[in-house]
């Protein structure tokens, strides 16, 4: 197939990533740039002023690289164990997906219900444990529970990826390792990581981007009593204040943010596996 035929066929895809990606993100931008009718920098110059566009911007970080490792740290063994289940790999793959079909707000509610001041197994460890219920589900409505309400639907992201690169590595390359006399650690250093890299790098990357940009589920536990970014774009555009540009300005933020840390992601991985 020739170039020309090559690009004919990618036209399509293009032309739905210029409609519906591209130019309503150079609306965005271009309204951003926008105050009280005038061009001005100062919807993003605001980041560094206003206490809460600095805090929400710095907690959303931490949110987010915090629920990236911690996804990557569990996701890895579960994965592993997965893929070595032998006939009830297909039932486990499937049983994994079942978070993913969750809107955000169903993840949250669902949490409220389960972990909840009145929640089911809140009242079980009452009755068998005798904790103090306000006490014990206080933690779900901040910002430690978030961590855990994500990780219930960026872990099963994290083994889909996993469970597809256990099976497509290379084990004899392990094995040669052994045969010839490595150790652990030079096995799992030398060989398994890096041929393991490039899944591990797509799949922490991808759980920092969808933590970044979560709504539903930080809406429906907190509300706006954590700050994040998303939830500060919201309320820019909700009944309690209306700055469009404003929230314009965040949503590039969160944007360019979230692909600078992947692009970061993905140069690190390259330049290690370069040295190598």
């Amino acid at each position: 197939m020739n170039k020309a035929r090559l690009y004919l066929l990618l036209l399509p895809v293009t032309a739905v990533l210029a409609a519906f990606l591209a130019w309503p993100l150079l609306l965005v931008l271009w309204e951003s740039f926008f105050v009280a009718g005038n061009l001005s920098h100062a919807n993003y110059s605001s980041l560094f002023v206003k206490n809460l566009y600095r805090e929400s911007f710095f907690t959303s970080l931490a949110l987010s690289f915090s629920t990236a490792f911690l996804g990557t740290l569990i996701g890895l063994p579960v994965s592993y164990a997965i893929h070595k289940s032998g006939r009830h790999k297909s039932f486990l793959m499937a049983l994994t997906s079942v978070p993913l079909t969750f809107s955000g707000l169903v993840v949250g509610f669902a949490f409220i219900v389960l972990l909840g001041t009145s929640g089911f197994f809140t009242l079980l460890l009452k009755r068998f444990v005798d904790i103090n219920p306000l006490e014990f589900s206080a933690f779900l409505f901040t910002w430690r529970g978030l961590v855990v309400a994500y990780l219930y639907f960026l872990v099963p992201r994290m083994i889909l990826t996993m469970t597809v690169a256990w099976s497509n590595a290379d084990w004899s390359l392990i094995e040669a390792a052994t045969s010839l006399g490595a150790g652990r650690g030079i096995v799992f250093f030398r060989v398994l990581l890096p041929m393991l890299g490039p899944a591990i790098l797509s799949g922490s990357s991808l759980l920092f981007a969808v933590s970044m940009g979560a709504f539903g589920t930080a809406f429906a536990l907190t509300g706006t009593a954590v700050k994040i970014l998303p939830m500060v774009i919201y309320t820019q555009v909700s009944d309690m204040s209306s700055d469009i540009a404003q929230a314009d300005a965040l949503a590039i933020i969160l944007t360019v943010t979230t692909t600078l840390v992947i692009m970061l992601y993905e140069r690190t991985f390259r330049e290690k596996r370069t040295s190598a």
